[in-house]
This record gives C-alpha cells, sequence and structure tokens, in this order.
C-alpha cells in the first residue's frame, strides 16, 4: 500500500493535493502536516522520492530549486491533471525528471541569457537513430521502464543511452538534457511541443 507525506505552509493547498492523491490511490495513506519553510507543497513517497508542487500558476524559481535539492519531479499550479498524474506515478515508482514542457522552456531560456555552458552548434550533436527515439519518449514525460517496453530493449539499455545523449548534450540531469536539446531546436525534443500545441497528452 502507498503512503504519502505532503508537506506546506498552506492547508487548503495540502488539502486539495490530499484529494487528489485519494483518487489516484484510494487505498493510499495520506498524511498532511505543515512546514512553514515551504511556500510550496512537498509530496513525498519516502525522504528520497518526492515531488515539488509550487504555489503559482506561473513557473518560478521554486521549481529549479526542488530540482537541485533532489526532487524526482516539479509542477505549479497551472501544470494539468494528466501532469499531475504523470509526476506522482514517477515518484511512485521511483523515476527522476518528470518535468512539464513550460517550465523546462523557462528553465532552458533562463540559461541561455545566463550563457550557461551549452553545446555550441546542433550540427555538432550526431544522434544515433536510437537516442533519437529516446530523446523523443522522454520529452513526452515516459519512465525508463515505459521507453524499455515501447522499444522493446532492457531498462540498461535505456539507461546506456541516457548516458550518451547526457554526455553529447552537455546534461547532468535528464532535465538539463530536455533543456539543452529544445534550445538547439532537435525536432525529437520539439516535437511533443509541435505536435500538441504545448499541451501534455498520456502517450
Amino acid at each position: 500500500m502507498h503512503s504519502f507525506h505532503i508537506a506546506g505552509a498552506s492547508s487548503l493547498l495540502r488539502s486539495l493535493v490530499a484529494a487528489r492523491l485519494r483518487e489516484l490511490y484510494p487505498a493510499a495513506t495520506v498524511e498532511s502536516v505543515t512546514a512553514d519553510d515551504s511556500p510550496g507543497v512537498r509530496i513525498a513517497v519516502s525522504s528520497d522520492r518526492w515531488l515539488y508542487l509550487a504555489p503559482a500558476t506561473e513557473v518560478e524559481e521554486g521549481a529549479v530549486e526542488a530540482l537541485s535539492a533532489g526532487a524526482n519531479a516539479v509542477l505549479h499550479l497551472g501544470s494539468s491533471a494528466q501532469e499531475f498524474e504523470s509526476a506522482v506515478v514517477a515518484v511512485v515508482a521511483g523515476e527522476r525528471g518528470f518535468v512539464p514542457v513550460d517550465i523546462v522552456q523557462w528553465m532552458a531560456q533562463q540559461a541561455l541569457a545566463r550563457g550557461e555552458s551549452r553545446p555550441a552548434n546542433a550540427l555538432d550533436v550526431a544522434l544515433t537513430q536510437r537516442e533519437r527515439e529516446i530523446l523523443q519518449l522522454v520529452s513526452r514525460g515516459h519512465s525508463n521502464g515505459e521507453i524499455a517496453q515501447a522499444l522493446t530493449i532492457s531498462t540498461n539499455t535505456v539507461r546506456t543511452h541516457l548516458h550518451a545523449l547526457s554526455t553529447k548534450l552537455n546534461a547532468t540531469s535528464r532535465t538539463k538534457m530536455l533543456a539543452n536539446a529544445r534550445a538547439l531546436a532537435i525536432p525529437e525534443a520539439l516535437e511533443f511541443e509541435r505536435t500538441h500545441d504545448g499541451e501534455r497528452v498520456s502517450a
């Protein structure tokens, strides 16, 4: 049985999150506590598996800070119900790197504005066909297990390709990998946004 620990300063937001979690996992144990030092809500399955829900309808620094602190996933109040469900499922499964498209775009814009290190030119990034397939699935929010099933390969093989992608895209995380790929306009990283006008849908 799943057990969720919800922490945050806003009792209303904690209550809304608790209600949604009970819809997704009717048999789950949901504990809600006040944490005055957190403007948003932290939804934890364990000490090292959690997601952060920012208390704003637009992207803000809290999401980036949460990822830096080890969050498996981040959302904000403008995120869709489908994004919330996908993020929670990812955290329960122990997957990392679920970040909605608008947050990734914002992070990429911030990185470019600060002149952070990234590949100099898209032409310098030579991806294999398999790497492009995996990048496309990552951009759609799929977990390693889902990618392995979709491509009929092992999860170890998925990890190997993700490591190669991270190296080629000068990234140390899945989030930065996607941000750099989109900043370089690599088609597989942009196709999801182009096809669905930025809306995340179930794949």
